[in-house]
């Protein structure tokens, strides 16, 4: 038994001390693989932490975004869409043109470069239709289209023994404006850019009574432009000395200049030329419509009243201009000058 004792426990003491320092050997493995945890998750953090920030840094310095849509662009206005422009600066982009919403009946306009910055001052319209147009004498040009007020249905009615038509209502109001690259938004002259380029006679006056304009063309450029009132009957027999006291129709045609005064009598009420409250305005371009006319029934003249007329058919045949703008005319036109009147549209109503 002794024996037996003796051997035995020696052998207990190895296995002891063998598992002590297996345990021993697992516990540095852990303490080293927990370092390494550790040391990993401080990397991880500390990597984490740096894109963090520089995430954040370039998220403050970026533009806004933009979409190909509408794009956002710091305006001083919510656009509701964008028209494409010409490439002003020359960056390869176009420019656009920032439509804003409708708040309180109008809208604001802006320009905005390829790179989303703002570029002038904004304009403030009302609420109408605008679109970029390509017109005669100018391209890619910002076009805003107003409306006059109807004036009733158009009716038919006797002219001796014809029938006319009188219109209602009367041209859109149009405006335009160019796009500049420092500016933003110019206001240039609509009715000059949709002039003809070449007139049909180096020095005319062209009335187009379908779109309710003057041009003169002097020396073949266009010197003036200007809106006008045209006659009530927008189709018709033509004047004559029989139905011209019943025939509103402004003349189709060639005519000349045969009669300029600085201005004439309202006959009808009895005030004389140069008075403030005279209809016929401060000047007086007659011309003959018929044989044996004398150039005192149909003529270009001016008007007392220009808002509310000016753009319409409402004349009795006369060509009405604003007297101001009548008054430059009769300064640079003579007896002899040729007139023509043209339709290039047919007013509705």
């Amino acid at each position: 038994m002794n024996d037996l004792y003796t051997h035995a426990k020696p052998r207990s003491s190895r296995a002891a001390r063998q598992r002590l320092k297996a345990r021993r050997r697992k516990y540095r493995l852990r303490r080293v693989v927990a370092l390494l945890v550790l040391l990993l998750l401080v990397a991880l953090l500390y990597l984490g932490v740096r894109a963090l920030v520089g995430w954040i840094g370039a998220l403050q310095s970026a533009e806004p975004a933009q979409t190909a849509d509408q794009p956002q662009v710091a305006l001083p206005f919510t656009a509701e869409y964008y028209l494409n422009g010409a490439d002003l600066d020359g960056d390869g982009q176009a420019e656009r043109v920032a439509i804003g919403k409708v708040d309180g009946g109008k809208r604001q306009v802006a320009v905005v470069t390829g790179g989303s910055k703002l570029v002038g001052t904004p304009i403030t319209l009302p609420d109408a239709p605008v679109a970029m147009q390509d017109l005669p004498r100018a391209k890619q040009v910002l076009v805003w289209a107003g409306s006059l007020p109807k004036q009733g249905e158009p009716a038919e009615v006797v002219v001796g023994t014809g029938k006319a038509v009188l219109a209602s209502g009367g041209e859109p109001d149009l405006k335009a404006w160019k796009l500049d690259k420092s500016q933003g938004l110019v206001p240039v002259d609509y009715y000059a850019l949709i002039a003809p380029l070449t007139p049909p006679e180096p020095t005319v006056i062209v009335v187009d009574k379908g779109l309710n304009l003057l041009w003169y063309y002097e020396a073949g450029e266009l010197v003036q432009t200007a809106r006008v009132a045209t006659g009530k009957h927008v189709t018709g027999p033509l004047p004559t000395a029989e139905n011209q006291k019943q025939n509103y129709l402004t003349p189709e045609g060639h005519f000349s200049v045969s009669v300029a005064q600085p201005g004439v009598k309202y006959w009808a009420g009895d005030i004389p030329a140069g008075d403030p409250r005279n209809p016929l305005g401060t000047r007086w371009l007659g011309f003959n419509a018929f044989a044996g006319d004398t150039g005192h029934v149909w003529a270009i003249h001016g008007t007392n009243d220009p808002e509310g007329r000016l753009g319409r058919w409402v004349t009795q045949g006369t060509i009405e201009m604003r007297n101001e703008e009548i008054e430059a005319l009769y300064d640079r036109v003579k007896v002899g000058t040729p007139i023509l009147i043209q339709r290039t549209t047919i007013p509705e109503g």
